[in-house]
C-alpha cells in the first residue's frame, strides 16, 4: 500500500514538475546558456594548468556546472516542493507511515529531475563543445558526486524543518546557488582565489566534492587529496545525523497552516 502510494505520488509530482512551461524551460535552458556565455568570452580550445596538468577549460568548466547545477537544483527545488503540496501533505500524514512516503517521493523526484538537468547538461557539452574525461577511476568519481548530492540533500531538508516561509526559501536558494557558483570553484579555480577566500571556499562540501571529481576525470594522472575526502565523508556524517535527528523529533509534528 505505501509502495503504490509512493509510486503514484512521484509519478504525480514528476510530471507536474517537467510538464511543458516556462519553469521547466527555465530549469533545463539555463546551464546550457551558462555554458555558452563563459565559451563566448573565452576560446574554446583554451587550456588551463593546474599543478602539473594542463586540461581544457571546457572540460573544467563543464564538470564544474553540472556539478553545481544538479546540487543547487536539490538545495532549492526540495524544500519548497514538500512545502508546495500542503494538501497532498495533511491527507498522507494522517495515514500511517505517510509521512516517510512524502518525504521520500519529494526527495525521488528532485533526484530525478536533478539528474535530467544534469544530462542535458552533459549531452550539451558533448555535442557542441567535445566535453571528454578521463574514465579509469569512474567508480571512485561516482562515489564522490553521490556524497555531493546526499549532503545537498542533508542541508535541504534541515531548511525544511527550519519552518522557513515558501517565498524566503526560494529567495535562500537563490542565494546559495549564487554563492555555491562563485565560491565552490565552478568558474575559476579555487588555487587562484585571494586567502582567506581559499579556505573558506573549501570549507563547502561542494568545492570539496568538485574538486575530487576534477582530479579524478579530467587529469590523466589524478592524486586526488584525500583530506577533501575525508572532510566531504565527515560532513556527509555529520550532516545526516542531524537530519535524523530533526526528522524523529519534528516531522510529525509540523502545521501545515503556518506555511
Amino acid at each position: 500500500m505505501l509502495i503504490d502510494a509512493f509510486i503514484l505520488l512521484t509519478t504525480k509530482k514528476i510530471k507536474s514538475n517537467i510538464s511543458f512551461s516556462l519553469d521547466t524551460l527555465t530549469t533545463f535552458l539555463q546551464p546550457v546558456l551558462w555554458m555558452s556565455i563563459f565559451l563566448f568570452l573565452r576560446d574554446e580550445d583554451i587550456s588551463m594548468e593546474i599543478g602539473n596538468s594542463e586540461i581544457r577549460y571546457v572540460d573544467f568548466l563543464v564538470l564544474g556546472i553540472f556539478v553545481w547545477r544538479t546540487s543547487s537544483f536539490i538545495l532549492g527545488r526540495l524544500p519548497t516542493m514538500i512545502k508546495e503540496d500542503a494538501q497532498a501533505i495533511r491527507s498522507i500524514m494522517s495515514s500511517q507511515g505517510g509521512g516517510k512516503v512524502l518525504l521520500w517521493s519529494c526527495i525521488a523526484t528532485t533526484f530525478s529531475i536533478a539528474m535530467l538537468v544534469g544530462a542535458s547538461i552533459i549531452l550539451t557539452a558533448i555535442l557542441l563543445y567535445n566535453f571528454s574525461v578521463f574514465s579509469n577511476y569512474t567508480i571512485y568519481a561516482l562515489i564522490a558526486f553521490l556524497l555531493i548530492i546526499i549532503v545537498h540533500f542533508e542541508i535541504a531538508i534541515i531548511l525544511f524543518f527550519s519552518r522557513i516561509q515558501k517565498k524566503n526559501l526560494k529567495n535562500i536558494g537563490f542565494i546559495a546557488t549564487t554563492i555555491f557558483g562563485l565560491f565552490s570553484g565552478v568558474f575559476f579555480p579555487v588555487e587562484s582565489f585571494p586567502f582567506p577566500l581559499d579556505n573558506i571556499a573549501y570549507a563547502l562540501p561542494l568545492t570539496q566534492g568538485l574538486s575530487i571529481l576534477r582530479e579524478l576525470l579530467l587529469y590523466p594522472n589524478p592524486m586526488p587529496d584525500w583530506h577533501l575526502s575525508v572532510m566531504l565523508s565527515l560532513e556527509t556524517a555529520f550532516l545526516f545525523i542531524i537530519t535524523v535527528i530533526l526528522y524523529k523529533k519534528s516531522f510529525k509534528n509540523i502545521h501545515i497552516e503556518k506555511w
